[in-house]
């Protein structure tokens, strides 16, 4: 590791991260003044610490690339103004060269990202929820769902929640052509690992002679991807990529509908990835040659705009998923490749190329 890419590395890093820090500042006074009138009646001094607390990886996830942006364009602005990068140029440094550190620490503020979406909000989440639906919106608990139908294949499951773990079963099974074929009651059972174990069974079959043939059975076993979070599904961003890898999975297979799970599964990948792109954009909107203040200016300005525009961009592309106006893949990578094709086209530009 070269002095140059130290240099560039730490002296880019610390404008990221006082940036971070002062919109986390800029957004706890803001929640706190929003949630002022609530301390006394519903909420605490303490109570809304934790609030904020709670909340803060929430915000640094969706905002970190526009926050990179903003930081190494800063960098770039100020290497610019005072003719350093001149000099690096001057010297023969290469783009590549300038780039690394950059791309180096923008791949490390991905990885945070990814980190604090895998491990930090699954756990925070949980807790801001319930504190955001009783003490801010002023409800009940979340409870469990009442009755749910769904279907595996060729079988249709009715559930309905009891107390604890346990539910009240009944399945359905048809043929191709949608025939009946028979049905199962049980009034107790638990999903454990991919099977429901039910216990005071009644099985029902068609038979020629008797017309239904009913059988007692003290327990039974059922292998099947519906499972008790399909009747309290938990939310995309309180789940861990793997988990909720196979849970929209299950979800599909069970033909239920999985667009706000495959989203969040796309996007757990392509936030980390526009870090990158940010860079890229940075340098080709604030890379100058020369130290005139309105150049450099107008190069802040649009990469504050662009960032804003790459917020919003996100915020749109998941509403509109989730309305089923836009293919999953396609809202969720979007940002990200008109993006990436807007940082290539001034790269080049700006190059001469």
């Amino acid at each position: 590791m070269t002095v140059l890419f130290r240099w560039m590395f730490v002296s880019s890093f610390m404008r990221i991260v006082g940036i971070a820090l002062g919109i986390i500042l800029l957004f706890m006074v803001a929640e706190s003044f929003s949630k002022a009138a609530l301390i006394g009646k519903s909420m605490t001094v303490s109570l809304l610490l934790e609030y904020l607390m709670l909340k803060v990886p929430f915000m640094v996830t969706d905002f970190l690339p526009v926050i990179v942006l903003l930081g190494a364009a800063i960098y770039m602005t100020e290497i610019s103004h005072h003719h350093e990068l001149v000099a690096l140029r001057a010297a023969g440094v290469s783009l590549r060269f300038i780039l690394t550190p950059l791309l180096a620490l923008a791949t490390c503020v991905g990885l945070f990202t990814f980190a604090l979406a895998e491990w930090v909000e699954p756990v925070t989440n949980v807790r801001l929820d319930i504190m955001e639906r009783t003490l801010v919106q002023g409800k009940k608990p979340m409870q469990a769902q009442g009755e749910q139908w769904f279907r595996d294949e060729g079988r249709f499951f009715q559930l309905q929640p009891l107390q604890g773990k346990y539910f009240k079963l009944m399945m359905l099974e048809t043929d191709e052509q949608g025939q009946w074929q028979g049905r199962t009651d049980a009034s107790k059972a638990y999903y454990k690992q991919g099977v429901w174990f039910l216990e005071k069974v009644y099985v029902s079959k068609p038979d020629n002679k008797q017309g239904i043939r009913i059988q007692a059975l003290p327990r039974l076993e059922l292998r099947t991807n519906i499972g008790p979070a399909t009747v309290v599904a938990p939310k995309a961003r309180d789940m861990q990529w793997l988990d909720l890898y196979h849970f929209t999975q299950s979800l599909s297979e069970a033909g239920l509908d999985a667009k706000a799970y495959k989203y969040q599964l796309h996007k757990r990948i392509a936030g980390p990835l526009a870090c990158l792109i940010m860079v890229m954009l940075a340098y080709s909107l604030c890379g100058n040659m020369g130290s005139r203040v309105s150049a450099n200016s107008k190069g802040l300005l649009a990469a504050l705009t662009l960032g804003l525009l790459f917020y919003i961009f996100n915020t749109s592309m998941s509403v509109m998923t989730n309305g089923g106006y836009l293919p999953v893949v396609f809202a969720a990578w979007w940002p990200d490749l008109m993006f990436l094709g807007i940082a290539g086209y001034l790269l080049l530009l700006r190059e001469g190329y």
